[in-house]
């Protein structure tokens, strides 16, 4: 593992917010490094209309040996207008400076995890620019172009290019996002998702009682974890309850929408139960709970690009997954099954639930294995070595 150096990691979340891949890594990473996670810059428009609560605690906590959160001031957000942009910039990048030297740090790995990040490039002394891409940003637009136009996709494509441009290395998470980001960055490389393998395998195996919430629901119990945005096929887990409404379909995290209400509103029957969000701790419980676990996913250029975590973590349970046909989930098929829709859906289900065995979990958990963040914070080292290494050699 890569140690003793410093990774100044531009977060586009709150720590104590849902869990990410870069939490996983940066929590592994900070074992031999010193991290500081800086949290997303509030915006005026934000601060004026009290979008954005007061910080509940110091600017600067620590969250564990070599790892400490960083609560940019709320005296200086972001803004468009001047002369308040340059005044407040120069308000954060002090502040970020005096907290880096707090921490020891003096020429920081800069890990970006945003396309409009770009502005901090250069500002920091940073060794080496790592640029974090897990999905394809412009994507995220699409509801939003259809409604308003072009701009803003174009806007996100234009401030992606300028970090691929700059960055000494960038890290992906699926070969679609490969095939798109290499291009323009030759030090481009995969590194996949993965999984606290042994969080979830000890979960399964505990004979600790389910969490009551999904104790109380009938069996089987049909399981989605993870936040639903608007990449999650609502019409279809909808065609999916009312076919069979002897099963429970249950929600294991956040509903975020932006564009989708309506169809929630389908979803609104007795079978289906929403859980909320569940702190990581607690998430390999609820998964052990579920009989077969599912990746509903529209099909589009957003979902085309992604690489879920969800999938690790279901494998690691040693439960049966059924997938719209993603790229990402073609990889492990099998064991992992993949539908078309509802009806799909619904044999795949049921062959899974027929299916189901000690030696078929057994074999789900050895699969991921293969793909625990231990094995992955191993990969980005090793490529984070190499970029080191690259740039030494160009300043001889």
């Amino acid at each position: 593992m890569l140690e003793g150096q410093s990774i100044l990691c531009f977060a586009p979340e709150p720590w104590e917010g849902i869990w990410r891949n870069r939490h996983q890594i940066m929590s592994r990473l900070a074992r031999r490094n010193t991290v500081l996670w800086v949290e997303p810059r509030p915006y005026l428009r934000q601060v004026l209309s009290r979008g954005v609560a007061r910080s509940r605690g110091p600017r600067l906590c620590r969250v564990q040996d070599g790892l400490h959160v960083y609560r940019p001031p709320r005296s200086a957000p972001v803004s468009g207008r001047e002369p308040l942009k340059t005044l407040f910039d120069a308000r954060r990048r002090r502040s970020l400076l005096e907290v880096m030297a707090r921490v020891g740090m003096c020429r920081p790995i800069v890990w970006l995890c945003r396309p409009w990040q770009h502005d901090v490039v250069g500002r920091y002394n940073e060794l080496l620019l790592l640029y974090h891409v897990v999905d394809e940003y412009a994507a995220y637009e699409t509801d939003y172009v259809q409604q308003v136009g072009h701009v803003r996709q174009q806007a996100m494509k234009a401030m992606e290019r300028q970090v691929l441009q700059a960055a000494d290395l960038v890290i992906v998470t699926s070969s679609p996002l490969l095939e798109a980001k290499r291009p323009l960055n030759p030090h481009t490389y995969l590194v996949r998702n993965g999984a606290d393998t042994a969080a979830f395998t000890a979960a399964a195996d505990s004979d600790e009682p389910a969490p009551a919430d999904i104790a109380a629901l009938p069996q089987p119990v049909i399981g989605i974890a993870g936040v639903v945005t608007e990449k999650i096929d609502l019409a279809l887990l909808r065609d999916l309850a009312l076919a069979r409404p002897d099963w429970s379909l249950a929600f294991m995290g956040q509903v975020i929408l932006r564009f989708g209400q309506k169809g929630m509103a389908g979803l609104d029957l007795p079978n289906v139960h929403f859980l909320g969000h569940k702190p990581v701790e607690m998430l390999p419980r609820y998964v052990a709970a579920c009989q077969v676990c599912l990746m509903p996913y529209k099909i589009n250029e957003w979902t085309r690009n992604i690489d879920p975590l969800k999938m690790y973590e279901y494998l690691a349970a040693g439960k049966p997954v059924v997938s719209t046909d993603i790229p990402s989930a073609r990889d492990f098929v099998p064991p992992l099954h993949i539908a078309p829709d509802a009806a799909g859906f619904v044999s795949a289900i049921e062959a899974a639930l027929a299916q189901d065995s000690v030696a078929e979990q057994q074999a789900f958990r050895r699969l991921a294995a293969q793909h625990d963040w231990n094995v992955r914070v191993e990969e980005v080292s090793k490529h984070i070595a190499a970029a080191l290494d690259r740039a030494a050699r160009s300043t001889c």
